[in-house]
This record gives structure tokens, sequence and C-alpha cells, in this order.
């Protein structure tokens, strides 16, 4: 259920192209996100909930940790929240406790560079269902070297 919901978003991504940057964010899109199916139809709690104590790491309230794996430096993060990808955009341009380097959008997924307590955090949001959304984050010391993923986006 889960691949067919991530593939019916990445057709839907293809088709859409591009929805925006972070110079001319993805605002009138939001109505492609209705034809993803239904969060009733694709549980975001299957997988237990873990700790994430993780210096760096600012997730949106509400998000559901499922998985915490420290790979020497680096950190990553699994995680689901009910919110749309554009909706996580929206929540780190508002947060002032993180100092944004750059974000992007293309409407089903929305990239996250930010600082926060000395560490470097990139996160992708990948919308699973029409106000669901798998969060990936990836957190470092910080430095442009850090290891962390490139964007996805041009």
């Amino acid at each position: 259920m889960r691949l067919r919901a991530l593939g019916a978003v990445a057709v839907l991504a293809v088709l859409a192209g591009c929805g925006g940057t972070a110079e001319a964010p993805a605002g009138g899109n939001r109505d492609l996100l209705a034809n993803l199916p239904s969060c009733d139809r694709v549980p975001l709690d299957q997988e237990p909930e873990v700790a994430a104590d993780v210096p760096g790491l600012v997730l949106p309230d509400g998000a559901r940790v499922t998985s915490v794996v420290v790979q020497g430096a680096l950190t990553s993060v699994e995680a689901t929240v009910r919110m749309s990808p554009l909706d996580v955009r929206a929540h780190y341009e508002q947060r002032t406790d993180v100092d944004l380097l750059r974000i992007e959008d293309e409407i089903f997924e929305t990239e996250v560079l930010a600082r926060a307590r000395d560490r470097r955090m990139y996160l992708r949001a990948t919308a699973l269902c029409a106000d669901g959304t798998t969060l990936t984050a990836m957190v470092a010391p910080d430095s442009d070297d850090a290891g962390l993923p490139e964007f996805h986006t041009g």
C-alpha cells in the first residue's frame, strides 16, 4: 500500500513539474495534493514510535519519529506528520529558533536545510497522502562539508 501511494506521488510530481523555490512558493498548487489517497487509507502510525533525543533535530509539532540511526557524525531520523509538504515548508519559514539556509519545494516534496543548536539539519518532506507526510532528516555538525544530502531540485 505504501509503495502504491509513493508511486502515485512520483507520477503526480512528474505531471505537476516544479512547484516553487525559496523565491517562488507553490501556494497555488495545493489542489494537486487532493489527488493523493485519503490518509484514512494510508496509515501513518503503523511503525512503533521511538524517542529522538538528537541535538539539532527540529521537527514540526505532532511529528511521530519511527527511526533514529547514528552513523558516525551523521544521525538519520525517519518520521511522519499530519501536514502536507507545503505546510512543512510554511512551518519552517515561521520558526524563529532555526536559521534557514535553504528551502525548496515541488508541491509533493519539500527540502529544508537549517541550522539549529550548532548543528545542521537537512530534511526532506514527501507527501504520503493528502495531508500526511513522511519526514527524512539528517543531522550533522555545522559545516558545509558535513556530508548532508544534496537538494534534489535545481
